[in-house]
């Protein structure tokens, strides 16, 4: 991610130049041609869009209402990627509401500890016969493609993942990603924001929570509540990105449901 870092930063700003985007990828040593580069990028889930004099994210010009979002979460036996795994993974795609694909695995792993094995009811014997973490995040990879990867605390799915993408020898994540604990934050007036108090406070009914699958359709039901609340000054997928991480207040968020309801 961090070679990627200027490339990102000018695109989330807006689009820029075919020569500003060709000196980008000149720096990082992707000159193959322009739309090679872009389709290498988009391998890596950058969803980049060469238009006729400049080069934007997709998800610039795109409304948030007709995006592809892929909730995901992931259960692991570790909180580090470099010495712990996934032990299971679940995501659900959603575009307007309504889930238009689902992924759901174990992981092959030879070490659960007691205390995930408490938090996730997961045993050992679970796991024998799984596929293994190369095999199923080669799958989830294709399954994701370029799509905004949305998780309850984005960070930590997120880099999890792509770290152990690379583990195995595969490329990087590069998608735009979305976190549902800070949009929660911002459209939901409620004490605690963590997705076990969300699940109960919205009344989602979506199984077992600290299960992969399970918490990747109770996300996915909070982001859809989360954007029942969102201004409507907010239109393309990356002003929503961007609301996320704007610093708001609970007042005025709590005016703001106020309006949306009356």
């Amino acid at each position: 991610m961090l070679r990627f870092e200027s490339l990102i930063s000018k695109l989330e700003n807006g689009p820029i130049s075919k020569d500003e985007y060709h000196a980008c990828l000149n720096r990082l040593k992707l000159h193959f041609d322009i739309d090679a580069d872009s389709k290498l990028l988009k391998n890596y889930g950058l969803p980049v869009v060469e238009r006729s004099d400049d080069v934007c994210l997709a998800t610039y010009d795109k409304s948030y209402k007709d995006e592809v979002f892929c909730i995901v979460d992931i259960e692991t036996n570790g909180s580090s990627p470099i010495k712990n795994q996934i032990i299971e993974i679940g995501a659900v795609k959603v575009k307007n509401g309504e889930i238009i694909d689902r992924f759901e695995s174990y992981v092959y792993a030879d070490f659960i500890p007691d205390s995930i094995k408490k938090l996730t009811n997961i045993e050992l014997e679970d796991l024998q016969d799984a596929p293994s973490l190369k095999e199923v995040l080669t799958k989830f990879k294709t399954f994701l493609g370029d799509a905004v990867f949305v998780a309850h605390n984005v960070n930590f799915d997120f880099n999890f993942i792509s770290k152990s993408l690379e583990s195995i020898g595969e490329s990087e994540l590069l998608n735009r990603k979305l976190c549902t604990v800070e949009l929660a934050k911002r459209t939901i007036k409620a004490p605690r924001h963590g997705l076990g108090f969300l699940k109960e406070y919205l009344e989602i009914d979506e199984g077992e929570h600290h299960r992969a699958y399970a918490d990747a359709l109770t996300a996915s039901k909070v982001l859809n509540e989360c954007i029942k609340n969102v201004p409507d000054e907010i239109v393309s997928t990356e002003d929503l990105i961007k609301f996320s991480k704007r610093s708001i207040s609970r007042k005025s968020t709590a005016k703001k449901q106020q309006a949306k309801s009356s």
